[in-house]
């Protein structure tokens, strides 16, 4: 292969994406977190699964092996863990309860209620999410087994102790994220109100502030909240800085998501529709920028829906099904240079029509330029005519420029070609 070429397959996925490698381990999970402290990802394994159900698994993402269990308690579902990686909290299907795991000892720690209507009964909990910078402080969205709406408010715990004050329930936030220690933002995922409301925390509880209709619009959907933004599983991108806005979609997704920070990365493990894959899981990447896909690839030994997806390390994420967990490390992990192209090249405009511009740092003078395709071909090699490219003859589709400058330096960069 030649250099080119074997540069190309770093950089682009769809057909090239054969480049991640993907292991696979048969066994039926709830949930996922990734703790990069110990390097291990922690999943809920559900009764179902025989011997060793009801437990948290512990995986190396390097071998995708299971190397043990921990009994945990009844249909273990929802999990979340703590910045510093002290502690895991689990809620359960078979218990109006959460437990704390501590990940250090890898044993099962203290276990407390989360209440009950008179009318409608037990609490579960239907999302969990730690404080940041808080480890023993959670924020559990509550919720009733048997009617709907099914939402019983968020209540925040510190330790096994509850804080007085709850949000409402029956409508409310069933998926919330922190922001910071004093707010998090949730969403309402059951009734067509689909309201995205910023919750305030104090020292009392925790209390609604406004709400935002049909920002998120969509039964049973998730977000994430990751640099001021709130990304959503049908692809929903929500600027949630201030006052929040819709600022754009990820085209063709939907399922759970997960934000890599090692590589700037937006990634989807995307079913068909909800809790539906009839045409397969797909892995897709996106710049969350532009909105543009990077790569994709078809996880074929998955079947069913995808549950979730997780980071477990820049380039690495794991994927599960009812029955399976895929692991993908992407080999040029850490190589953000590759992914990003070198600082210094601008590329634009991008998506292109009639044109581009390539410029380096000022005062630097292209001296040719090169554009090759997804397959390795060269379209184009020559010097620019004012740092400007003609490809309105190109095929729709995504390309790659090499720039040389007077002293044989080349840098990289992509556009998509309208």
């Amino acid at each position: 292969m030649s250099k080119k070429l074997l540069l190309l397959a770093l950089i682009f996925g769809n057909n090239l994406f054969a480049q991640i490698n993907v292991k696979t381990l048969t066994l039926k999970t709830n949930d996922m977190v990734y703790d990069a402290f110990s390097d291990r990802i922690y999943v809920t394994i559900p009764s179902s699964n025989g011997s060793n159900g009801n437990s948290i698994g512990v995986i190396d993402p390097k071998t995708c092996n299971l190397e043990k269990t921990i009994f945990i308690g009844s249909e273990p579902s929802v999990m979340a863990i703590s910045d510093n990686g002290q502690y895991i909290y689990v809620g359960f299907g078979g218990s109006s309860t959460v437990r704390r795991f501590n990940v250090r000892t890898l044993t099962a720690d203290i276990q407390f209620p989360l209440g009950r209507d008179p009318f409608t009964g037990a609490f579960y909990a239907d999302d969990i999410e730690v404080m940041p910078g808080h480890p023993e402080t959670i924020a559990v969205s509550r919720m009733n087994a048997g009617y709907s709406p099914r939402h019983e408010g968020v209540a925040i715990y510190d330790n096994d102790v509850m804080r007085g004050i709850t949000t409402q329930d029956h409508t409310g936030s069933n998926r919330i994220e922190f922001v910071n220690d004093s707010t998090l933002w949730g969403y309402n995922n059951e009734t067509t109100e689909y309201g995205f409301r910023r919750l305030k925390v104090n020292i009392g509880g925790i209390a609604q502030g406004s709400v935002y209709q049909s920002l998120i619009s969509g039964f049973y959907l998730d977000f994430i909240y990751e640099n001021g933004f709130a990304y959503a599983t049908n692809g929903t991108v929500v600027d949630a800085a201030k006052s929040p806005f819709v600022i754009g979609k990820f085209a063709d997704v939907y399922g759970p998501v997960v934000y890599d920070k090692a590589l700037n990365m937006v990634c989807y493990a995307s079913n068909g529709s909800y809790y539906s894959s009839s045409s397969g899981i797909v892995f897709k990447r996106f710049y969350p920028n532009t909105f543009l896909e990077y790569d994709r690839l078809p996880l074929a030994k998955l079947t069913g829906a995808a549950k979730s997806v997780i980071s477990c390390g820049g380039g690495c994420y794991a994927v599960n099904s009812a029955d399976q967990i895929a692991v993908l490390r992407d080999p040029k992990a850490g190589m953000k240079d590759v992914l990003m192209g070198k600082p210094g090249l601008k590329v634009y405009p991008n998506p292109a029509t009639d044109f581009v511009d390539v410029v380096l740092a000022e005062g630097v003078t292209v001296e040719k330029a090169e554009i090759v395709d997804v397959n390795g071909r060269s379209v184009f090699c020559g010097k620019p005519v004012d740092n400007r490219l003609d490809v309105s003859s190109l095929s729709k589709g995504v390309y790659i420029v090499f720039v040389t400058d007077k002293e044989g330096t080349t840098c990289k960069g992509r556009f998509v070609k309208k």
